[in-house]
């Protein structure tokens, strides 16, 4: 397999209907690769792949959980019988939920949890067994900037990506013998549907407009901007490539220097 050039590899990414998901997919579908466009969202994951759906693009679209096994393993078995093994994994869903550590409704908490981290883990299982038997494999796991640092009211969030890099790190141990690498991505401030639902979280908690609430994080960026859906995609294409052969169990920073690891 050349550079960048992911033919006849089947990346199945979560989260994929909109935002970072969706601009991964559109990335790896030119890299060559066919891709299974996952999302609780059954109608949007169907929208979006066929929207994506050119001339000779390989797109399905699959409705699955998860954060129940049952939903990934159901979905894992369309994809064997419409597609093929699977040998990339992009754990992508995600969701933003204002958790206050003294909150006395721990729901958003746990929804955090099961989610990001053990539907990470359950898309991980589910899928590795297709790489190990091909001898070849990558999953690439979307954490966060707020694995590191906190705004406050965010414990569910900021604990569950930061437990992805644990998760990532233990894969990549394990799954090495195997050729499968395990990386993470943490993305800055991207500017997607869910960042512009907490600029509005933001307001209604502090009274600081989306306007300045914009500005003010563009204003802790050295690049000056804030970053888009391609720079996290580009950043999954080179980790899916044979240039990244020798990268396993590391956390990805792309946040325009606004941290510095």
């Amino acid at each position: 397999m050349s550079k960048r050039d992911l033919q006849d590899q089947i990346v199945f990414i979560t989260g994929a209907a909109r935002g970072i998901g969706r601009g991964i997919a559109e990335r790896l579908l030119a890299d060559g690769a066919s891709v299974v466009i996952s999302d609780l969202d059954e109608e949007a994951a169907k929208e979006t792949a066929d929207e994506l759906k050119t001339e000779g693009a390989k797109v399905m679209a699959v409705q699955a959980d998860v954060s129940s096994e049952a939903s990934v393993q159901a979905a894992i078995a369309k994809v064997h019988q419409e597609m093929g093994s699977l040998s990339v994994l992009i754990n992508n869903a995600g969701l933003f939920a204002s958790t206050p550590a003294l909150s006395e409704d721990l729901s958003g908490w746990q929804k955090s949890l099961d989610v990001m981290l053990t539907g990470s883990l359950l898309c991980a299982r589910a899928t590795a067994p297709d790489m190990k038997a091909n001898g070849w494999g990558r999953i690439v796991n979307i954490s966060s900037v707020m694995a590191f640092i906190a705004y406050g009211e965010d414990v569910g969030y900021c604990t569950a990506k930061a437990g992805l890099l644990g998760l990532t790190r233990s894969l990549a141990v394990e799954f090495g013998k195997h050729n499968i690498n395990v990386n993470a991505i943490c993305p800055g401030h991207i500017r997607t549907p869910m960042l512009d639902a907490t600029a509005k979280h933001v307001e209604q908690r502090d009274g600081t407009s989306p306007e300045q609430f914009f500005e003010e994080l563009v204003g802790t960026i050295p690049k000056g901007r804030l970053g888009e859906v391609k720079d996290i995609a580009a950043m999954v294409s080179f980790l899916c490539s044979e240039d990244a052969d020798h990268v396993t169990g590391q956390a990805m920073h792309v946040n325009g220097g606004s941290y510095l690891a």
